[in-house]
């Protein structure tokens, strides 16, 4: 938000004061009296002084398309305006701010001229330069026998197109006038206004297409210098140096290379002084460490501890201050979580006997008791660490990585994967679900916020303390401890929830073990790393095939309307919680949370996911499906007489030897299936259900007709999938059944809608939602 101004009257404004942000709507038209201001936006940035009209160009726009910033102590007058025709105003104030008006527009369009020619010689050129060095990378790479890293932004770049006319013989036509002396000027427009308003008019437009096109090219140039240099190992210059680095350990230094490193980082600084001094836009800047990587190449260093391609990654000031932060890590988190020395001590020697172990998966009796031990005694501690560190609010970087990623010793992995630990980021990105690391969940059940888990028995918080009840004779001071004491609720979410799904979410039962360690992650970390955006994307990408897997039907009703009964449709996204450890599994834990049947689900995944995120969720959704199908149907889960989801499906799996649509062929792989799902139907749907999604979303026939037609009725695709494989006969006949009930299912909520109009009640936005839904669906 800019300054206030006071109109009509003369403002001193000090030096670095904001006077117009952009895309503020246009109040002030200012002459600068005395002083200089900087004009800036993300694609220029021009500096103008006394006798210059700021506001003008962008009255014409609506709103400010630039920021204006007082470079130097300024004094301006204000003349308030509304609309473009109150400038005529301001010229029949005095004929002179005519003159100052054009003459003051045709320097801005000079100024900007000038920007728009080095921003497109800028971006041709460094067009050209990264697709030509990248070529020429790749195939020093393959002529080395050097694996080169691939930089997916260069294979897709395209070259820069704009629909921009650049009408050079106006921008010409208006720089000329800068050479007229001010007097004459002013004494020209001094004899019309409408001379002065027409031209006023066209210079405006003018700058602003001038303006909006360096925008475009400035993000454009972004893009290009990201290629170039960035914080990931997928950038140009990293991966020419990583070449060098990797190919100069059997060939040594290699000219065309280190030539190539410093041609690109010409570029980076060709690129950063053009932004300083023309762009009021700030570029990334990693020119420490740039030199860095550049002097270890000319030098030679190559740290063997730690792959080139993490070199390229962390400096080494930063590799260096987390080893150091490292070191003891195990003895600082037992430090932290204040157990006994004698605890300590023993539980240090069973985490030394297993970093001594040969073969960490030994089914040895010995080994496999070790394993259980170090489980045994970890959820104490964690639950001890979690509590301080929620107290303390603030712990060393060593704490979060033991409560979110399940990092003990940093012997125990390598220091190639302590660093990349030590550096992930947790994101916390909002989307449709929330997502939270354990910590995070954990100091959610602390502040009451959620309630704790279901036990494995399918018991919640309250349930359990029922059971407890009827074995032991609680005090009323003890039944209350039990439901508000927020330790309490931690340790009931630690030792029931999480010390149970660990070991189910690892995927490696017999061997497990709850704390990180190199032999059990198979792939790279960064890469297995689990985001809140990242689950947050292939959530999104995978509604846009079963777009209403989240939506449910509740009851809505608001007597002070005089609603008294309406069935709605709402999307109630699950909660995703991240255990710390690396996993082959994924949990939908609960589809709703108490009994209420609006309420989140609680799907728990694993911090470091083997295998494709994707597939996961994909299981998981389904296993949803079912569960809440289940949860809405009560006793009538499986009673044909009551359609579901469930009550047709598992009716399908239990005659489906009686079924005369489906052939013999087909029945021999429905046994196969019910086999491969353990006879538990559940399973057995999912395995349909992943197909559904995987296969016949892309039109690939794989279910039988049966399965097919219950999964399209209430599984159904978005209504952009139906519409393209609809056309196949085998699909738009299983989807004829569910296109049926939805306009049945409109209709009826259209004649309640009308009856609410009738009786001038007013629609709520819940049911107008409801009825976009079904519609949209």
């Amino acid at each position: 938000m800019g300054v206030n101004l006071n109109p009509l009257t003369v403002n001193q404004i000090p030096k670095g004061t904001i006077i117009y942000s952009e895309n503020e709507q246009v109040t002030n038209v200012c002459l600068v009296v005395k002083g200089r201001v900087l004009i800036g936006n993300s694609g220029s940035k021009i500096i103008v002084g006394t006798g210059s009209f700021i506001g003008i160009s962008d009255l014409y726009t609506g709103s400010t398309f630039n920021t204006y910033i007082a470079y130097e102590d300024v004094v301006l007058y204000a003349f308030p305006v509304s609309e473009i025709e109150d400038l005529e105003k301001i010229y029949y104030a005095n004929k002179d701010y005519r003159g100052l008006a054009i003459g003051a527009l045709s320097r801005y369009v000079a100024e900007y001229d000038r920007i728009y020619q080095a921003l497109n010689k800028k971006k041709e050129s460094l067009y050209n330069f990264i697709t030509d060095t990248y070529a020429r990378y790749i195939e020093l790479g393959q002529q080395y026998g050097v694996s080169v890293l691939p930089i997916d932004n260069v294979d897709d770049l395209a070259k820069y197109e704009s629909d921009f006319n650049y009408e050079r013989n106006k921008i010409d036509y208006y720089q000329e006038y800068i050479k007229i002396p001010m007097d004459i000027l002013k004494a020209f427009y001094a004899t019309n206004v409408n001379v002065t308003t027409y031209q006023v008019e066209e210079q405006a437009v003018l700058i602003s297409d001038i303006v909006s096109e360096c925008v475009e090219m400035s993000l454009y140039i972004v893009h290009l210098f990201e290629i170039l240099i960035n914080s990931t190992e997928a950038c140009l210059f990293k991966g020419v140096a990583k070449l060098a680095i990797d190919s100069s350990k059997d060939k040594g230094m290699n000219k065309e290379l280190i030539s190539m490193v410093d041609e690109i980082k010409e570029q980076i600084f060709s690129t950063e002084k053009l932004f300083i001094e023309k762009i009021y836009l700030k570029l990334n800047s990693y020119n420490e460490f740039m030199e860095e990587i550049y002097i270890n190449l000319l030098s030679g260093v190559n740290n063997q501890e730690i792959s080139s391609k993490m070199q390229m990654k962390y400096s080494e000031k930063d590799t260096t201050l987390a080893s150091s932060e490292m070191e003891n890590s195990l003895k600082q988190i037992l430090d932290y979580s204040r157990i006994d020395q004698e605890e300590a001590e023993a539980y240090t020697k069973l985490i030394n006997e297993f970093k001594n172990l040969r073969d960490k998966y030994s089914s040895e009796d010995t080994a496999r008791m070790l394993r259980k031990r170090i489980a045994e005694k970890f959820y104490n501690i964690y639950e001890r660490v979690f509590i301080r560190a929620y107290e303390e609010k603030n712990p060393i970087r060593i704490i979060d990585m033991f409560l979110n990623y399940g990092y003990m010793d940093e012997e125990l992995i390598s220091k190639e994967q302590s660093i990349e630990l030590y550096f992930l980021k947790e994101n916390n990105d909002e989307g449709l679900c929330n997502v939270y690391t354990m910590k995070d969940w954990l100091i959610q059940i602390y502040e009451k916020k959620k309630e704790p888990s279901k036990n494995e028995f399918d018991l919640d918080y309250v349930e359990n303390l029922r059971e407890i009840k009827k074995s032991t004779k609680l005090t009323p001071e003890q039944e209350k401890d039990y439901l508000e004491n927020p330790r309490t609720r931690v340790n009931y979410e630690i030792m029931n929830m999480f010390r149970y799904n660990n070991r189910l979410v690892n995927g490696q039962m017999s061997i497990f073990v709850p704390i990180l360690y190199e032999d059990g992650m198979a792939h790279d970390i960064g890469n297995a790393y689990l985001t809140a955006k990242k689950v947050n994307d292939a959530v999104a990408q995978l509604l846009k095939i079963d777009y209403s897997v989240f939506h449910r039907e509740s009851l809505y009703y608001d007597e002070a309307k005089g609603i008294k009964k309406e069935y709605i449709m709402e999307a109630v996204y699950p909660d995703m919680i991240l255990l710390p450890m690396y996993g082959q599994r994924s949990i939908m834990w609960q589809e709703i949370t108490g009994k209420k049947r609006n309420t989140k689900g609680r799907f728990l995944l694993p911090a470091f996911i083997d295998g494709s995120l994707e597939d996961h969720l994909i299981r998981l959704f389904g296993q949803f499906r079912w569960e809440l199908c289940r949860c809405i149907q009560g006793a009538s889960w499986n009673d044909i007489k009551n359609k579901s989801l469930t009550s047709e499906y598992s009716d399908y799996i239990q005659f489906y030897r009686k079924n005369r649509d489906l052939s013999e062929d087909r029945k021999e792989k429905i046994k196969s299936q019910i086999q491969k799902g353990r006879h538990n139907t559940r399973e057995i749907f999912v395995i349909d259900y992943e197909i559904w999604i995987k296969n016949e979303s892309n039109g690939a026939v794989r279910l039988n007709k049966v399965a097919r037609e219950i999964i399209a009725n209430y599984c159904p695709f978005s209504l952009e999938i139906r519409n393209r494989i609809g056309k196949q006969p085998v699909f738009q006949e299983a989807i004829a059944r569910f296109d049926r009930n939805q306009q049945k299912k409109i209709k009826e909520l259209d004649l309640r809608l009308r009856a609410l109009e009738k009786e001038r009640i007013p629609i709520p936005d819940v049911l107008i939602e409801t009825q976009k839904f079904y519609r949209d669906l």
